[in-house]
């Protein structure tokens, strides 16, 4: 028996040399005390030195890389440099649909003048129904040039997501009109005389015209291009120029189809979708800043670092009518400071409907199109009714049996439906006067007839074009109630505010705008008088009341009362609501009456026609004759379904 200890030295674990078994414990901090006292290599230390250094390099020089969408379609900008014009921005909230009856929606884009773009590009986003009989396609045109068309699957509920790049020749103008369009039949295979595909796209509000560019927004007009249709306007001054200002730029801007509302403060989300009014101490308040030497009426200066427009001289008729006309696009700097505008107003007796912005541009119709006009009596010359509407078309050559008829639509109720002579495609329809209201749609509908049907008929398409002769023709009818009112008010008028002084800017503004915009022609700069009574024979606007004036419908100690002697209508007033009407004044002279009480806000407006009074609220309106009643409801009684 050896009683010799084994040598350790032959076992791996024990070929440590000297090391103690208490070396190779844990210390009482949980960390090895390392091996006979070695420290890290020295190029261990090289390798976390580079490692580290590269990082730094990689979030100063591309912090993009860090923050991307993790979506592989992002354009890698950052938000300032990240140009959109979505459906939502445009005043869709809740997107565009298409179908057989609206098969297509266009929209006109323009893009920033002084910041490089790159990857311009159509992204629509939605859902897709095709019937499983039906083939459908979708079709894409930029300035009238298809630039993508594909077949959409059948069935319900498809999900739509495409992109479409924007050619740089289409778009190197600085814009572009985007049309989409969807366009199917059934089966050749179906025998039916009706084509319809049953066809509904759903484009969401999401879908949008998007681009990244070199740098963030720096100058006026491209601030005013990346405008979304609802914009705020912040008064930092609420003194009588500055309110005057603000109702001036109100109404033009709200002409030029932004919807507009006043606030005291910047708004929590979109402040680029913001003008700020009042002198720059007054905008230094909200936040807003410009580059030193700031002079000029419009500065583009910043909110958080966001570009926002600032107004900074009161000269509200001016500067409206500059950032609403194509003159804007002169401002290709951080300010500028019109002195002088001029325009030139409508006249004569007619109004073509090319001015009146109706397509005029060859379109192709397989079964019918349509033309939608809007005019308002207010842009008429000299307020003016029409008395018929002129149309002119060029057909094209079709066979025998086939007739094209024209049906007109005036607001809705069909006024005329005629079939177009080849020899002479030219019609004159009257326009009743009672069918008329202060704004109005005139649409224009030509639709194919053939005699044959179900599978012998073969869709085709023919060329067809609304002329440039096409025209209103203007009456003499001098129109009645507030239809009447645009004639009264065209020789000149102002705006008189008796209490101003008693009111909130904000609230008189939001409640009061857009019903002025609605009498008010375009380019016209009403004088604002404040705390000012009407002028004696002159036409007149009221906001409020006057004992130089005698409105049929008045809101008096928490009351509206209406009727003569006995009151036909006293009842308990609103809490917010308005009441708009004609009135004429002790003098004989004509105008419009705008009482209001609360904070209404912006509240959707009626269709203003020829009564004479209409009880405004959130809820919908009442219209009151001019003996105080309110108008008969039709049917007086109203049975449940069975």
């Amino acid at each position: 028996m050896n009683d010799t200890p084994p040598d350790d030295s032959a076992d791996p674990e024990n070929s440590r040399g000297d090391e103690r078994p208490e070396d190779r414990a844990p210390s009482e901090s949980g960390y090895f005390r390392g091996e006979r006292g070695r420290t890290v290599p020295r190029s261990a230390w090289w390798i976390l030195a580079a490692a580290l250094a590269l990082l730094l390099v990689f979030v100063l020089v591309r912090p993009v890389w860090f923050t991307r969408d993790v979506d592989d379609t992002s354009l890698d900008v950052p938000a300032d440099r990240h140009y959109t014009k979505s459906l939502s921005g445009a005043g869709y909230d809740d997107g565009v649909w298409l179908t057989d009856d609206s098969p297509s929606t266009t929209f006109a884009v323009t893009f920033p003048a002084d910041s490089a773009r790159e990857q311009t590009r159509l992204r629509l986003t939605g859902t897709t129904q095709v019937a499983q009989d039906s083939v459908v396609f979708l079709t894409v045109r930029m300035d009238g040039q298809q630039v993508y068309k594909s077949e959409l699957a059948r069935g319900d509920a498809n999900e739509l997501n495409l992109m479409v790049d924007v050619p740089e020749q289409l778009s190197s103008d600085g814009q572009v009109r985007v049309q989409v369009q969807v366009e199917g039949t059934l089966d050749n295979r179906t025998c039916t005389p009706d084509h319809a595909a049953g066809m509904q796209v759903h484009l969401d509000p999401a879908s949008v015209v998007e681009a990244a560019l070199s740098e963030r927004v720096h100058t006026v007009r491209d601030a005013v291009v990346s405008w979304d249709r609802r914009l705020t306007l912040v008064l930092a001054d609420q003194s009588d120029e500055w309110r005057g200002a603000a109702a001036q730029m109100g109404i033009a801007l709200t002409g030029a189809g932004y919807e507009v509302t006043y606030s005291e403060t910047m708004p929590g989300s979109g402040v680029q979708n913001a003008v700020a009014l009042g002198s720059a101490e007054r905008l230094a308040g909200l936040g807003w800043s410009a580059s030193e030497g700031t002079d000029g009426g419009i500065v583009l200066g910043t909110v958080d670092d966001t570009p926002v427009v600032g107004v900074l001289a009161p000269n509200g008729d001016l500067i409206s009518q500059f950032l609403t006309d194509p003159l804007a696009a002169t401002a290709d700097s951080d300010r500028s400071d019109p002195q002088a505008l001029a325009t030139t107003p409508l006249g004569g007796n007619e109004v073509s409907l090319d001015a009146l912005g109706a397509d005029t541009s060859v379109v192709q119709i397989a079964e019918d199109h349509r033309w939608r006009i809007g005019y308002s009596l207010a842009d008429l010359p000299g307020g003016r009714l029409p008395q018929s509407v002129r149309v002119a078309m060029a057909l094209p050559a079709s066979p025998d049996d086939l007739t094209w008829i024209l049906n007109v639509q005036l607001n809705g109720q069909l006024v005329e439906s005629r079939r177009l002579d080849e020899t002479s495609a030219q019609a004159v329809i009257e326009l009743p006067a009672s069918a008329q209201l202060l704004e109005n749609t005139l649409t224009l509908t030509v639709q194919r007839d053939r005699d044959l049907g179900g599978c012998d008929v073969r869709v085709t398409t023919y060329p067809m074009q609304l002329e440039a002769a096409s025209a209103l023709v203007l009456g003499d009818d001098p129109g009645a109630g507030f239809t009447a009112l645009p004639r009264t008010l065209a020789p000149g008028f102002a705006v008189y505010w008796p209490e101003a002084a008693q009111s909130s800017a904000v609230d008189e503004l939001n409640a009061t705008v857009p019903v002025l915009t609605t009498f008010i022609p375009t380019h016209y700069d009403p004088v604002f008088e404040w705390n000012s009574q009407p002028a004696p024979g002159r036409p007149f606007v009221l906001i409020g009341q006057s004992p130089d004036v005698n409105p049929p419908v008045r809101i008096q100690d928490g009351r509206i009362v209406a009727g003569s002697e006995t009151p036909a209508l006293n009842i308990s007033s609103f809490d917010d609501g308005m009441v708009v009407e004609t009135a004429t004044s002790t003098t004989g002279a004509g105008g419009l009456v705008i009482q209001y009480v609360g904070a209404p806000g912006t509240i959707p407006l009626p269709d203003f026609g020829s009564e004479s009074a209409r009880v405004v609220t959130a809820q919908g309106s009442v219209i009151v004759e001019g003996d105080g009643t309110t108008a008969s409801s039709a049917p007086v009684r109203v049975n449940a379904p069975r």
